[in-house]
């Protein structure tokens, strides 16, 4: 029983349903994220890496895949055991020859390295001419995996960066609205100041999570929209030339 209840809310922490809507106190940012990523997997085919791979959460999105491949940090926030890595990033080079991949999957990542123009150049290196990726980045966001929180990017910012390593835009966009970041705000700050203790701590949190997922969720849907606060931004790119 213990098993099945912690297998039901990791999946409910990637993939939330209505059952999340009252336990997952990342509802607000998750919902929109996982629509975003299922939304576009259809354009990744072929060989596919998955950078920041972590437990590859939405590897089932991208059965059209012949070749999934994740790849992580040696070092991040979260405990190593919790992964399912294929292959290690140094910090420097991703282990693949030149041209490998055709697409590239890369959620919630770049604000946790330091050097994103290095990486940007390495993804375009083992993308073929032609490839196709997708990228998001968080904007509105608290510190999280500390030390390994380093940036958070504006749309304009990460538009120059992509451009400028050899990436044509295809589409992009944000998710959320000031509404959301809000609401789930309210919900991190409620548990930032709570108990140490995780069966405490989500007891206390449980009807936050609830009042305020329905509060921002039906605000979100009758107040008009303002983007100017957001959660991520989402990137579809297209490799159109190689770098180096």
């Amino acid at each position: 029983m213990k098993q099945k209840i912690i297998t039901l809310i990791q999946k409910e922490k990637f993939h939330p349903s209505f059952l999340g809507f009252f336990i997952n106190h990342n509802f607000l940012i998750r919902k929109e994220l996982r629509k975003a990523i299922l939304k576009h997997s259809n354009l990744l085919s072929g060989s596919m890496i998955d950078f920041g791979c972590g437990t590859k959460p939405y590897k089932e999105f991208f059965s059209n895949c012949d070749e999934y491949i994740g790849v992580d940090y040696k070092i991040e926030g979260r405990e190593e055991k919790q992964k399912e890595v294929d292959v290690f990033y140094d910090g420097k080079t991703i282990p693949f020859e030149n041209n490998r991949f055709d697409s590239i999957l890369s959620t919630e990542v770049l604000e946790h390295v330091f050097n994103i123009d290095e990486l940007l150049l390495e993804f375009n290196r083992i993308l073929k001419t032609g490839g196709t990726a997708i990228i998001t980045t968080p904007f509105m966001w608290e510190e999280h995996e500390m030390p390994y929180d380093y940036a958070r990017y504006t749309t304009p910012a990460l538009k120059h960066l992509y451009l400028k390593n050899g990436f044509e835009i295809i589409h992009n966009y944000k998710t959320g609205n000031y509404i959301a970041v809000i609401y789930q705000f309210k919900i991190n700050y409620i548990k930032n100041i709570l108990p140490e203790n995780k069966i405490i701590k989500h007891i206390i949190l449980l009807p936050f999570i609830t009042i305020y997922n329905f509060v921002g969720v039906l605000l979100s849907f009758i107040l008009p929209k303002d983007e100017t606060a957001y959660f991520n931004n989402v990137f579809i790119l297209e490799k159109v030339k190689s770098i180096k």
